[in-house]
C-alpha cells in the first residue's frame, strides 16, 4: 500500500492521461478507506479470531492488486486505492492489538516497532517494484505484487495465534463500549480532535515540502532534503517516543513533541537555509511519528485493552477523513489565496499543534483523579456509571 502507488504515480499518469491533481487524490482514497474500516475491524475482531480478520485483509488487498493490474481507467486506480486502505484496517488494527497483548509490559516500544515495519517495507519494495516495471512492464509488476503478497500475507494468516484473555494490572477496567458510549467519553473526544489537528499538521509537511523548497530557490536534489529528514524522524521517532512511553507519562510526552513541532513551524518560514529548514522539518517528523505510535497504548490505558481496536479505530476517522482536509486541502486553498505565504500556512500548522498539545494534558487515564468507568449492572447487560477516584 506504501510503495506501490508511490512508484506507479508516474506510470498512471502516462497510461490514462491525467494529472498531478488527479493522482493526488489517491492518498484520500487510501486514508478514507482505512478510516472507514478501522471501527469496523475493531467491532469484528472482537466476535472473530484474529487470524479470520488478518486472513481475509491481506487476501483482499492482493486481489485489488491482480485487479489494478488491468486497470483501464483512473477510476479502477481509485477503487484499488479505497479497497486496499479499507482491507489493510483488517490487518493493522488485529495485528496492533495481538502485539500489545504478547507485551503488556512494553507496548509503546512493540508499537513503534510495527508501526516502523508496517510503514517502512516500502523502503524494501519500492527498489523492487521499480525494477520490474522498468524491465517486465506495469501488468507484470501488479501481478508480481499481488501473488507477493498472497505468499507472504495471506498464507501465512493462519499461524498467528492469539494469546489468552489479557488481564490488566491496577484498578477496575472499563468493560466492552458501545459506539455511543464511546464518544460520549471527553476522553475520546480530546483525542479524536488531537488527531484530526496534529495529523493534519504532520501530514501536510509530505505534501508541502517540495512547494516549499522549490521557492527557495532549492531543486528537487536539494529540497528532498526536508522530506529525507522529516522521514528519518518519523521512523526513528516510533520507536524512541514508543519505548519513552513504557516508561513515562504518555500524555506528556505526546505534549512535548507537539510544543516542537509547533515552535518548528514558527520557525520555518523565517528562514532559507536548506540545512535549517530540515532540521526543524525533524520536529514535525518526530510529532507525527509520536502521534502514531504513543496513541495506540494511550487509548489501551484509558478506554481498557478489549475496547481498543473500536475507540482506536474511532478516534483513527479523525485522521481518515478530516486531516486531509484540514491539512493539505486547506493549505492548497490558502497558498493559492495568499500568492503562497507559507508564513500563514505554517503559522496555521503551529496553532494545530498547540492546541494539540494543550488537549493531550486533560485526556485521563483510568485511575488518574476522577474517571467515569462505564460496567454493567444486571444480567440484562445494562450499563451504569461509576464514579472512581484515585
Amino acid at each position: 500500500m506504501f510503495g506501490f502507488p508511490g512508484v506507479m504515480a508516474s506510470e498512471w499518469q502516462t497510461l490514462f492521461h491525467v494529472n498531478k491533481a488527479q493522482i493526488g487524490r489517491l492518498m484520500f482514497f487510501i486514508l478514507a478507506g482505512t478510516g472507514s474500516a478501522m471501527y469496523l475491524a475493531g467491532k469484528l475482531q472482537e466476535k472473530i479470531p484474529s487470524r479470520f480478520i488478518i486472513f481475509t485483509g491481506s487476501l483482499a488487498c492482493s486481489l485489488a492488486t491482480l485487479f489494478v493490474g488491468q486497470a483501464t481507467c483512473m477510476e479502477h486506480v481509485y477503487i484499488w486505492a479505497f479497497l486496499e486502505g479499507f482491507f489493510c484496517a483488517f490487518v493493522y488494527i488485529p495485528c496492533l492489538t495481538i502485539f500489545q497483548k504478547i507485551f503488556p509490559e512494553n507496548k509503546g516500544l512493540i508499537t513503534g516497532i510495527l508501526n516502523l515495519t508496517f510503514g517502512g517495507a516500502s523502503a524494501v519494495m519500492s527498489p523492487i517494484f521499480t525494477y520490474l516495471l522498468v524491465l517486465k512492464g506495469y501488468e507484470f509488476t501488479s501481478v508480481f505484487a499481488g501473488f507477493l503478497s498472497i505468499a507472504f500475507g495471506t498464507s501465512v494468516a493462519f499461524l498467528i495465534k492469539t494469546p489468552g484473555k489479557y488481564k490488566a494490572k491496577g484498578g477496575p477496567q472499563l468493560s466492552t463500549l458501545s459506539f455511543k458510549q464511546t464518544v460520549s467519553l471527553s476522553s475520546f473526544r480530546l483525542l479524536w480532535c488531537v488527531w484530526a489537528l496534529s495529523g493534519a499538521a504532520g501530514v501536510s509537511l509530505i505534501v508541502l515540502a517540495s512547494s516549499f523548497g522549490r521557492q527557495l530557490g532549492y531543486g528537487i536534489t536539494q529540497y528532498v532534503y526536508i522530506l529525507t529528514c522529516f522521514n528519518i524522524l518519523n521512523g526513528i521517532g516510533r520507536l524512541v517516543c514508543g519505548r519513552l512511553s513504557d516508561r513515562y507519562s504518555k500524555q506528556k510526552i505526546l505534549m512535548i513533541v507537539f510544543l516542537m513541532a509547533s515552535c518548528a513551524y514558527c520557525l520555518m518560514p523565517w528562514f532559507s537555509h536548506l540545512y535549517v529548514v530540515s532540521f526543524l522539518a525533524c520536529f514535525i517528523g518526530l510529532a507525527f511519528g509520536a502521534l502514531f505510535t504513543v496513541s495506540a497504548p494511550l487509548v489501551t490505558e484509558v478506554f481498557g485493552l478489549e475496547n481498543f481496536g473500536k475507540v482506536f479505530g474511532l478516534v483513527f476517522t479523525a485522521y481518515g477523513f478530516f486531516a486531509g482536509f484540514l491539512g493539505p486541502w486547506l493549505s492548497g486553498i490558502i497558498l493559492d489565496m495568499t500568492h503562497s505565504n507559507f508564513k500563514i500556512v505554517f503559522s496555521l500548522f503551529a496553532v494545530f499543534y498547540l492546541i494539540s498539545s494543550v488537549l493531550i494534558m486533560r485526556v485521563k487515564i483510568l485511575g488518574n483523579d476522577k474517571q467515569v468507568v462505564v460496567c454493567p449492572s444486571d444480567d440484562q447487560g445494562n450499563f451504569i456509571k461509576l464514579e472512581q477516584s484515585s
